[in-house]
């Protein structure tokens, strides 16, 4: 099973959202109180703020070019900056050091600096309980900042010219020293002829350069030529060698060899030796072998070798003797070359030394008289700078003493507190209404059940009668039981209602007093009624007719007592009959499920044209669902203000369960402001005056025909 949607909040009408204001009305109100009179009280307590204003006017940064070097860093140095921008200047008058020399006259935080838009105006403003303090602050916050950026501005210049000063000497007397030297240099290495002595040491350096070349490609060759002889010399034979053909001694010597060890085989082979098979004889068959297989392997004849002395080579050695020797001499020659080469190189270097000392020379003297220059312009710069010093800003509009406070606005925080506490009482009065559980109005129990409303019955002090005879004619209560019995009249039109139960999902909902009188009602309608109290468990009925409880139900089903002798007829309302609920049984719920039960429900609507049933409520007990099972139709009683959601909800899924006809739910205990849209609440009838003929007035007082209709009687003296 799906579970249920509670749609209790949904499409609520302005109507309904007036009728949740007025129920919630208390918690409303109390918001609005509460927070009226504090944000009065505290408005009233706060004391009185003043503000006051001051403005300066900063000069805008100059638009002329900057004709200086850009890439010396030394102009960051000499260059005075620019003016500071406006929103810069804003910064600056907020900084801590500025404020903090107001400490203990006026909070920091009640000082404020910004800029007039779209103009280089700079407003501070300054709020304090004290008009004099809140004029004086922005006033000397302003003169301060104007003298502190004007002595700023005055010796940054005087410390650059301070320093202009110093550095100029600094470079004069560098200038004077780089010319001094550069006259040294001259007289001392005779620069007027440097440059033909510099040509001929050249020329010089170049021949002996020729001169070494071929010295030492002349070493060269020889070394090659050298190294060829060395080469052959040592590659020839010392002896020469020829090949004598002779007998091999070694065969001779391998068949002594063989020879002797026969004759040892042979001695072994006496009687008493070895034998044939022995390891002895065989070994010794062995080494015979081997040594036969030797001799085979020897040559018969072998080759020797006779040397002589080689002739050639001694030539060679000669050769090689006369080459070391030119070898050595052109050693000598090129390295006395080569000495006279590097000789003659240096005196060339000293050349270029020279040629560098002097660009040196005058690049340091051209940048000393580049730095005296500089420095004796900016310093003139400078000068005319502190002769011709202003101030970036000047205040344009000191601060007047205020003579009316800025806060608190005490019409306006009343005001605005009491829209904050009509809001909060508000938001208060929904949320109570959306944590809410209960029904508080017929509309909302319409959309959380689905069901139709039958009737709505005002709630009633202790004072007023509660059952229909009762009641006066034009009670509005009284009225409402009779619209309960029209809706409920209509509500069966297609199929005629004549068992009816009336219920509620918990106890003291008023659902004994809406049987009641509902029964009265459709008796005084004219219909024969039999009014039956079926609250086995805990009946109430019988002391709200003020009836004896027995005999009752459970006596007729039990065998008892008759159905004659348990219905009891009213004494004002013949066709109105009621049968108390009698003995109390220890099994309701079997009796009531009973097949007899059944029979004496029909019996009962045979003889009336309705029979109302009042039963234990639907979740106390199993009762109802049981009783309405067998009914023609079901009304659910509905204490508004009272009954829980969750427990209406679960009710009429336990009787939709059974199958019960629910024709709708009555709503009790109603008050005016939880339904306003019923007319009758607060619809007040008026008692008409009449006089007769001879002029005695008197009043109408109502009652009730036997068709259920208003009949007139006249009260007073004629």
């Amino acid at each position: 099973m799906e579970p249920e949607v509670d749609n209790s909040l949904a499409a609520v009408s302005l109507q309904e959202y007036w009728q949740i204001l007025r129920r919630r009305r208390t918690i409303i109100i109390q918001s609005f109180l509460i927070v009226a009179v504090v944000g009065t009280i505290l408005t009233m307590l706060a004391k009185p703020v003043y503000q006051a204003s001051a403005r300066i006017l900063v000069d805008p940064p100059s638009m002329t070019l900057n004709t200086g070097d850009l890439s010396n860093p030394l102009n960051g140095i000499l260059n005075t900056p620019p003016p500071l921008s406006v929103p810069t200047q804003v910064e600056l008058l907020q900084s801590r050091p500025l404020l903090s020399a107001f400490k203990g006259r006026i909070d920091p935080n009640a000082i404020s600096v910004s800029q007039v838009k779209d103009t280089n105006i700079i407003e501070v403003t300054a709020e304090s309980s004290d008009p004099n303090t809140a004029a004086s602050v922005p006033n000397t916050l302003l003169q301060a900042y104007l003298d502190k950026d004007s002595n700023q501005n005055l010796k940054e210049v005087q410390n650059a010219e301070a320093f202009a000063r110093d550095q100029g000497a600094a470079a004069h007397q560098r200038l004077l020293e780089i010319e001094q030297e550069f006259r040294d240099f001259k007289k001392k290495h005779r620069v007027s002829d440097l440059t033909k002595d510099r040509d001929a040491q050249i020329q010089h350096v170049s021949d002996l350069t020729s001169i070494a070349s071929k010295a030492e490609m002349d070493l060269q060759a020889m070394r090659s030529q050298t190294a060829v002889t060395r080469r052959l010399w040592e590659e020839a034979p010392k002896t020469t060698s020829s090949d004598l053909p002779m007998t091999n001694p070694a065969r001779a010597q391998l068949q002594a060899d063989i020879s002797r060890l026969e004759s040892e085989r042979n001695a072994m082979k006496v009687p008493g030796g070895w034998g044939p098979k022995s390891s002895q004889m065989l070994a010794a068959n062995a080494r015979i072998d081997a040594l036969k297989k030797q001799l085979a392997a020897e040559p018969l004849l072998i080759t020797t070798v006779n040397s002589t002395a080689n002739s050639g080579r001694d030539a060679l050695k000669a050769q090689l003797d006369s080459d070391l020797a030119a070898e050595a001499s052109l050693e000598k020659q090129a390295s006395v070359a080569n000495a006279a080469l590097t000789d003659a190189k240096s005196h060339v270097g000293q050349f270029a030394d020279w040629e560098v000392t002097l660009a040196n020379l005058s690049r340091e003297h051209d940048a000393a008289a580049a730095a005296d220059s500089m420095f004796s312009q900016k310093l003139a710069d400078l000068t005319l700078r502190i002769k011709a010093q202003h101030a970036s800003a000047r205040l344009i509009q000191k601060a007047d003493v205020p003579t009316r406070p800025v806060r608190p606005k005490r019409i306006q925080s009343i005001l605005f507190s009491c829209l904050i506490g009509l809001f909060v009482g508000l938001c208060l009065a929904l949320l109570q209404e959306f944590l809410d559980d209960r029904i508080n109005s017929v509309d909302e129990g319409v959309r959380l059940l689905d069901l139709p409303s039958l009737g709505v019955v005002p709630a009633l002090s202790a004072t007023d009668a509660r059952l229909l005879p009762k009641m006066k004619g034009l009670d509005p209560a009284a009225e409402s039981y009779r619209v309960l019995r029209t809706n409920i009249h209509f509500a069966a039109v297609d199929a005629p209602v004549r068992t009816l139960l009336v219920t509620s999902s918990n106890p003291g909902e008023g659902k004994s007093t809406t049987a009641a009188n509902l029964a009265f009602a459709m008796a005084l309608d004219g219909k024969k009624v039999i009014l039956v109290d079926t609250d086995l468990r805990r009946p109430s009925l019988h002391k709200l007719l003020g009836l004896k409880s027995v005999p009752g139900v459970t006596d007729v089903l039990l065998g008892h007592t008759t159905l004659n002798e348990a219905l009891v007829e009213n004494e004002d309302l013949p066709n109105l009959k009621t049968m108390t609920a009698g003995s109390t049984p220890p099994n309701p719920s079997e009796l009531l499920n009973s097949r007899t039960f059944r029979n004496l429900v029909n019996e009962m609507s045979n003889r009336a044209d309705i029979v109302i049933f009042d039963s234990p409520p639907v979740l106390v007990t199993a009762d109802a669902p049981i009783l309405a099972s067998q009914l023609d139709g079901t009304v659910l009683v509905v204490e508004t203000g009272q009954t829980k959601k969750t427990a209406l909800r679960r009710s009429v899924q336990l009787l939709r369960q059974a199958r019960a006809n629910v024709l709708g739910a009555a709503y009790n205990k109603m008050r005016a402001q939880d339904g306003g849209d019923y007319y009758y609440y607060q619809y007040h009838y008026s008692t008409p005056t009449i006089e007769n003929k001879n002029g005695a007035s008197g009043h109408l007082t109502g009652g009730e025909d036997g068709n259920g209709l208003i009949v007139p009687k006249r009260e007073g003296k004629e």
